[in-house]
């Protein structure tokens, strides 16, 4: 999905759960929102606010996280594992099944469709638990890591 395409999408899902949750779509969200889905892969909170700093815009540190706490809500982004104690995001299209290949090296991830696991994990039954969706986070060292190019900063 090419980003104009992806980041409409985002603005279409951002303004129905706004009109759905009575809150306003401010000029800060709306901006929050094109940074995150131009994100290629995940990001902190700290790396979204110095890319918006960047950009020249002058936002508060308590407005990224509430607007990142109000996009997962939304279904926008996903807080992915825990690493190191700071929370990780990335861009969700929406899709409640989610795979995704992540280098223990330089932390960058892939995001990876996968019919045989998506089949296994719905057959899957669970006592006392429905699911109704699933993140997969397969660990390992991409190609450029494994040749010795990259280093986690």
């Amino acid at each position: 999905m090419n980003e104009e395409k992806r980041k409409s999408e985002a603005e279409s899902r951002l303004l129905h759960y706004l009109s759905q949750h009575h809150m306003r779509c401010t000029p800060e969200r709306m901006m929050i929102l094109g940074k995150v889905v131009g994100f290629r892969s995940s990001f902190t909170s700290s790396s979204l606010l110095r890319s918006l700093t960047d950009d020249g815009f002058h936002i508060s540190q308590a407005t990224v996280y509430n607007s990142l706490r109000l996009l997962e809500t939304a279904g926008i982004v996903r807080k992915r594992l825990v690493e190191g104690g700071i929370d990780t995001y990335e861009y969700s299209s929406g899709v409640d099944n989610h795979i995704s290949l992540v280098c223990s090296r330089c932390g960058r991830s892939k995001v990876i469709k996968d019919v045989e696991i998506v089949k296994a994990l719905n057959l899957r039954r669970f006592p006392s638990f429905v699911m109704n969706g699933f993140d997969l986070y397969i660990r390992g060292l991409c190609s450029k890591c494994r040749s010795g190019g990259r280093v986690k900063k």
